[in-house]
């Protein structure tokens, strides 16, 4: 049964809104594109997994949300011309940027190699910058972009060097690129996770790796879900936040944000 179905008081959210929504073949970005579509937007979903992607357009079709997909590395050179150059003549002209492509990991800076600290930053940031900087270019008439930093961009978390370097300088974007794209009615914001169950960290979850560092230091005890950040960025790509800009939104259950003991 899909979001319609429900009788879900968000459907139409997003009606209207031409969106492009990047690491969609699976996790958040996967969870963030169908519940884009299922809420009225037109999506393209970006990805380097074509096998992920298909599986997306099969999943979004039965739900009654068709969107169309595109295989790309946003790693390459001229990738964010490409993606919104495809947009424009697949989906049309976006309004929507969910950047959300990326990778973690767990390195201290002592075990950094400088390719290693060249790979989170090429992952997480250089590609963020590079397809935020393409939709101020081809935002027409105003629009939202909503990047992904972390929850460990905020708090200090041993043995995550690289990660977290990039992830805090994806939130130092945010709020730059919302000072200068405000006066053209383009709202920049950033979404940070904290622990979320993906097939990526599923495994040392169900093994109990966090439940001391994590599951047991934060107020909201449940694992966290690809749609509780999805929700998220279907709130920050819509009117219901037309008056918030510059902001990272931590949806973590609050680990991030609070000291608690259980």
């Amino acid at each position: 049964m899909n979001a319609f179905e429900k009788g879900n008081p968000a459907e139409g959210q997003l009606a209207g809104r031409i969106a492009i929504v990047t690491g969609a073949a699976s996790g958040i970005g996967r969870e963030t594109a169908l519940l884009f579509s299922s809420r009225g937007a037109q999506v393209l979903a970006v990805d380097l997994a074509a096998e992920g992607l298909e599986s997306l357009a099969e999943q979004a079709e039965r739900q009654g949300s068709p969107l169309v997909t595109h295989v790309q590395d946003l790693r390459a050179e001229r990738a964010a011309q490409e993606v919104f150059d495809v947009c424009r003549a697949r989906v049309g002209v976006p309004d929507v940027l969910a950047n959300i492509a990326g990778k973690a990991g767990d390195k201290s800076a002592d075990s950094t190699t400088d390719e290693d600290f060249d790979f989170f930053v090429s992952v997480n940031l250089t590609t963020t910058f590079r397809m935020a900087r393409q939709a101020v270019l081809h935002f027409e008439e105003g629009g939202s972009i909503i990047n992904t930093s972390s929850a460990f961009a905020v708090v200090g978390v041993g043995g995550s060097a690289p990660y977290s370097a990039a992830k805090g300088a994806v939130s130092s974007l945010t709020r730059q690129m919302a000072a200068d794209y405000g006066p053209r009615n383009i709202r920049v914001n950033a979404v940070a996770p904290g622990l979320i169950e993906t097939p990526a960290t599923a495994p040392r979850i169900r093994a109990g790796q966090f439940d001391d560092t994590v599951t047991k230091a934060r107020p909201i005890p449940r694992v966290g879900q690809p749609r509780d950040i999805a929700a998220a960025f279907a709130f920050l790509a819509s009117d219901d936040s037309s008056f918030i800009t510059g902001v990272t939104l931590p949806v973590c259950g609050g680990w991030s944000t609070t000291r608690y003991r259980a």
